[in-house]
């Protein structure tokens, strides 16, 4: 397993509205090197929703920053949480997506459409 592919994740929620990708990458690397920074958003209004993801190459970075009580960005409290962390590859591989799922789909045929077909078919 190369090192680049190895990760930790912390879950950073209470992120003010305004704080971009950017700006949780930025703050976040004075603990360490950031391999990825993200600011969820909502598909429908393109607002943040107030949550994202950060994640650490080392294990040092990732320790410092759960190992400090409080952070502030643009004078609002973070709510740090240890996020899933390990290799993105082997977490696919044990949980893969179904290459081939097969949907059963129950209709109820009422006697009024069954009739409706008949008379047209007459």
């Amino acid at each position: 397993m190369s090192a680049s592919s190895f990760y930790f994740k912390i879950f950073v929620r209470n992120l003010p509205w305004t704080v971009s990708s950017h700006e949780l990458r930025t703050y976040f690397s004075q603990f360490g090197y950031v391999s990825r920074a993200s600011v969820l958003y909502n598909p429908d209004t393109g607002l943040s929703r107030g949550f994202g993801h950060v994640d650490f190459i080392k294990r040092d970075a990732f320790d410092t920053v759960m190992s400090q009580p409080t952070h502030i960005l643009e004078g609002q409290r973070l709510r740090i949480e240890e996020g899933q962390h390990g290799n993105k590859q082997q977490r696919y591989k044990d949980n893969p997506l179904p290459l081939n799922r097969t949907i059963t789909v129950k209709q109820k045929v009422t006697e009024t459409a069954a009739s409706t077909n008949e008379e047209q078919q007459t």
